[in-house]
């Protein structure tokens, strides 16, 4: 300000000549001249190498930073001195605007002195703080004052000059906690300023991005992917942020917004041609990315319903069924959780869990013969576990429907790309266990492919749980020998409205008999029974559940929330009736751990079509059968 006030006299008194030559003075003056005095308060004696500990172990930042104020303290006395030769010089230049120059000159001066001495008297501060730190460290490491008193304390030299080269490890370990802070608040910064055209799947993803996208990029998507004549989508507006950005797209009039993939329909326009759908565009601007040399390696692009869309009540648009689309572009970088990043502690949760499943399966497969009274007597009475193996054939065909469950999805998976994690497997009490959670380590390309990977793993475990549920009854029925058979009480078959129906047409006689009695049962019925009550559970449509996957890709992402919602809600009241104990304790494991909406898709406009829309909600109507009981039973399980 000092400079600018002296410079802005000259101009003042028509003096640019000289102005230009206090301009170069100060620049020469600026990269020439440095205080002595300060940096040997800073490399006196005995004390540079604990400079190690400060600011990047190094003395350079504090040499530069005192470097810097020198330089532009003896500016402004060379600024002041050509002033003074300049006055005597030119006697016509008397004065300034506000006095005398030599007044000026005097004030100037005083205040540079008096700036000159708070930089050092700061930088001695920090010094002294610095070594007395360091000293401190030096006592916490020996145990001893030996340093400090001028002892036997070599080795501490070395070990702090070791750290001030190569860097001293609580140091490290407070930078390391100063990035993490640093990386959070960034975090929840981007969170709270999320724009409102973010939609909520994505926004968690913008604001753990790993980098930050220029403007100019953002801008080049608009021009280079969107300006095209051959092009039928137009970018009407768009906005962003440092780390995504919104493009509001739209076909020409005469091409109404399709959600189906492929051509709109079979009809043609004026020209005879097919009339092409948002699909059709999309995929086309995403090829166009691919081929761009440059943007290909920092973006990646989403077709996704338009957040900010509210229903509109005008009759001129009734033929708007739900939102617009917009394109939302990410940094490449953004990726969900990969295997590599989990936590220790994840990975430790994930071992518990698989370890707890194995212990409560094998403890379903016990419980199954606990009415056996051949195993009873044996091991209850005769402390005999001789037929303990007779439970290996219920243990292994739970865990293989459950592993069939799982190849299922991975089999999928395949087919689309996508990358899957490691299944989790989840114990339970009441049927051994409740499946796998199974994340997405990759984006789908589609509704479609997530469609297809979350159904595919429940559908073949069910259609596997009902043909052994069939060929346990009718083994039932033509068995002469129960001995080795498990023994369920007769309630189990009235437990669920579903297999209380099979059992009635399988086996008729079956469902007559009392609630309490006991009745054996071929290993494959309750292999089955275990396998379809696993099933069904994650058929229900909740967050990131098989359901809730295959929910969001058959009918958009509003109406799964609204469903997820409404699915806890009723899971929460029939908790509290105490009907069930598989939907208590299923109901506690989704609270906890999958309610969150899962992960977007690429494109997650495109519907998926009406096949798959009705096969999902035939299998739902299959697994409600399944949990609700049979008239004059209780819940399953």
């Amino acid at each position: 300000a000092r400079m600018v006030g002296v410079e802005g006299a000259l101009l003042a008194s028509g003096t640019s000549a000289e102005s230009q030559t206090i301009e170069s003075n100060i620049n020469r003056g600026s990269e020439e001249k440095t205080t002595n005095k300060v940096l040997k308060t800073i490399i006196s004696p005995g004390r540079g190498f604990m400079l190690g500990d400060y600011e990047n172990n190094s003395l350079e930042r504090k040499k530069e930073e005192s470097e810097i104020i020198s330089g532009l303290l003896n500016s402004l006395l060379e600024a002041v001195a050509i002033l003074e030769e300049e006055k005597d010089a030119n006697s016509t230049v008397s004065s300034f605007s506000g006095g005398d120059s030599s007044k000026l000159a005097s004030k100037l001066k005083a205040k540079v002195a008096d700036l000159r001495l708070r930089n050092e008297e700061i930088i001695r501060r920090k010094v002294d703080t610095l070594v007395l730190t360091s000293n401190k460290a030096v006592k916490n490491q020996t145990g001893n004052n030996d340093f400090t008193k001028g002892g036997n304390g070599s080795s501490s030299i070395d070990d702090l000059i070791r750290s001030s080269m190569q860097g001293n490890k609580s140091s490290n370990s407070t930078q390391e906690k100063g990035d993490k802070r640093k990386k959070y608040e960034k975090m929840m910064k981007r969170l709270i300023e999320t724009p409102e055209w973010l939609p909520v799947s994505i926004a968690p993803f913008a604001a753990t991005s790993p980098v930050e996208i220029a403007a100019s990029d953002w801008k080049r998507v608009k021009t280079d992917l969107f300006s095209s004549e051959d092009l039928e989508l137009r970018c009407s507006s768009w906005d962003y942020t440092d780390v995504a950005a919104v493009y509001r797209i739209k076909l020409p009039k005469r091409r109404p917004n399709s959600r189906e993939g492929g051509s709109l329909d079979s009809s043609s326009d004026a020209e005879g041609q097919n009339k092409p759908s948002i699909t059709d565009a999309f995929n086309e601007i995403r090829s166009r990315l691919e081929s761009h040399h440059d943007l290909s390696k920092k973006i990646q692009l989403f077709l996704v319903d338009d957040n900010e869309w509210k229903p509109s009540f005008d009759t001129a648009r009734v033929y708007e069924l739900g939102p617009p689309p917009v394109i939302i572009a990410l940094a490449k970088e953004v990726t969900p959780e990969q295997e590599s990043e989990r936590t220790l502690t994840a990975k430790s949760l994930a071992a518990f869990s698989t370890i707890l499943t194995l212990f409560t399966t094998f403890a379903y497969a016990l419980s199954s013969y606990a009415l056996n009274p051949t195993f009873f007597n044996s091991v209850v009475r005769e402390n005999d576990i001789t037929p303990v193996p007779m439970c290996l054939p219920v243990f292994f065909g739970v865990l293989s429907l459950s592993a069939i469950h799982e190849i299922g999805h991975l089999v999928a998976a395949k087919k689309y790309d996508v990358k899957l994690g490691s299944p989790v497997p989840l114990p339970s009490l009441q049927v051994g266990t409740f499946g796998s959670i199974t994340p997405l380590r990759s984006f789908p390309p589609s509704r479609t492919a997530l469609f297809d990977i979350a159904i595919s793993g429940p559908l073949v475990s069910m259609l596997a749980s009902l043909v052994m549920i069939v060929s346990g009854l009718n083994l039932t029925i033509g068995s002469e020998s129960f001995a080795h058979f498990p023994v369920l009480p007769a309630a189990i078959m009235r437990s669920s409205f579903l297999v209380g129906s099979i059992a009635s047409v399988v086996a008729p006689k079956v469902m007559l008999a009392p609630l309490s009695q006991p009745l054996p049962i071929h290993p494959f019925f309750v292999i089955g029974l275990a396998g379809l009550i696993m099933s069904a559970i994650n058929l229900l449509p909740i967050g990131r559940l098989d359901g809730g996957r295959t929910c969001m890709a058959s009918w958009g992402r509003r109406a799964a929330n609204t469903l997820s919602l409404l699915t806890l809600l009723g899971l929460t009241f029939h908790s509290f009736s105490g009907a069930s104990l598989v939907i208590l304790f299923w109901g506690a494991i989704v609270v906890l751990s999958q309610r969150q909406p899962d992960i977007p898709a690429v494109d997650e406009f495109t519907n998926i079509g009406s096949v798959r829309e009705n096969c999902y909600a035939a299998l739902l109507t299959i697994a409600l059968f399944a949990l609700a009981p049979f008239p004059g039973g209780g819940g399953p399980m």
